[in-house]
């Protein structure tokens, strides 16, 4: 009996610790900027968004057998697949560009003030490359544990804010006209939703059930909302949307007398590293499926050292934090497309498959 709980909680554990190395760092300064006050609404709109595109990408996941995104869509042809799954696999890669480059630049203000921005990049990846080399039922493993471990030293960061908070700063709560959805800026918090994407390479490796993932979008949600208003109520919407890390910062201003620790930013800033490495572990480990299975001939054990440097490549191209945040600007239509093509296709593909099962069966 426990050993099936512990099955069952394994993806949603999964799936927590990937948004936890995603919205930590830039959601709260990107949601900032979407609007003025009642920033809950964007927060509860974007997680809808998920669920919906989830429900959709799961539907056909299961419809479709145990079969992840190359065993569903290569079947449609090379002109096809390629069209695909070329773009999933640029932006699987992308988060674990965007995912080291960004806990880099944490590293740098956290940790290590005057370690070069180079030696940092070529720790994470190389930590990211054991990582991937481990295997999903590994990496699945770990996150369960690092969920257990780290998840606590997150709240208790986050719970640190409350000395230093102003409830007066939580008003105007609601945002009646909703017109943060007629802003550009809207658009650039979704970057937080792509872990659903990443569900879709598990079926070969566990079963993904549906219900355990409906419920564990319920504390993600609150998730969402509680980092997006810490800043808030520290500084004050004004001071927090000038800041490039309203968060962390936030965090730095508790100072905790009977803690052995002076700054519990270091409780947020490890517990962060380790949920990043673990995303991207899964992103280089995905990423290296997906091509090994598109190309048969070329081996995995290569594949993913080659795709590796190029993370560490275009890690270190990004010069600054301002050029990081404008990425997460630039690439908005390109994610669209992936968000929205890949669950239609999925679910799609799997119907079809379904149905073809099921003639099959009926003609015997």
């Amino acid at each position: 009996m426990s050993s099936r709980w512990i099955t069952t909680l394994t993806v949603p554990f999964f799936f927590i610790g990937s948004h936890c190395s995603i919205i930590f760092l830039l959601f709260p300064r990107a949601m900032l900027h979407t609007t003025k006050y009642g920033h809950w609404e964007p927060a509860l709109l974007y997680m809808l968004i998920e669920l919906i595109l989830m429900v959709i990408l799961l539907k056909g996941l299961n419809k479709a057998g145990n079969l992840d995104y190359a065993d569903l869509l290569l079947p449609l042809g090379r002109s096809v697949s390629t069209a695909l799954l070329l773009p999933l696999i640029v932006y699987i890669l992308l988060i674990g560009v965007m995912g080291i480059r960004g806990f880099a630049e944490l590293m740098i203000i956290v940790f290590v003030v005057r370690s070069p921005l180079i030696s940092i990049l070529i720790f994470l990846c190389s930590i990211t490359l054991l990582g991937a080399s481990i295997g999903p039922q590994g990496i699945l493993r770990a996150s369960s544990l690092l969920s257990f471990l780290y998840f606590p030293a997150l709240l208790f960061a986050l719970l640190g804010c409350s000395v230093n908070t102003r409830f007066t700063n939580l008003f105007p709560l609601v945002n009646t006209s909703f017109d943060f959805m007629q802003h550009f800026e809207f658009l650039v918090p979704l970057f937080t939703i792509c872990p659903f994407l990443l569900l879709g390479m598990l079926p070969p490796v566990i079963k993904v059930q549906l219900k355990p993932l409906l419920i564990t979008m319920i504390p993600l949600t609150m998730l969402y909302v509680v980092i997006i208003y810490i800043p808030i109520l520290v500084f004050g919407v004004n001071a927090a949307t000038l800041m490039n890390f309203p968060l962390v910062t936030s965090i730095d201003t508790v100072n905790l007398t009977w803690s052995i620790f002076h700054r519990i930013s270091l409780f947020y800033a490890v517990a962060l590293l380790a949920f990043v490495l673990l995303i991207t572990s899964y992103a280089l480990w995905a990423s290296s499926v997906l091509v090994h299975k598109m190309i048969p001939r070329w081996k995995e054990t290569y594949i993913r050292p080659i795709l590796c440097l190029l993370v560490f490549v275009a890690s270190s191209m990004i010069p600054n934090w301002s050029s990081y945040v404008k990425i997460y600007a630039s690439d908005i239509w390109f994610r669209i497309f992936v968000f929205l093509v890949i669950p239609v296709a999925v679910y799609l593909r799997g119907g079809f498959i379904q149905r073809a099962y099921r003639k099959k069966v009926f003609q015997k």
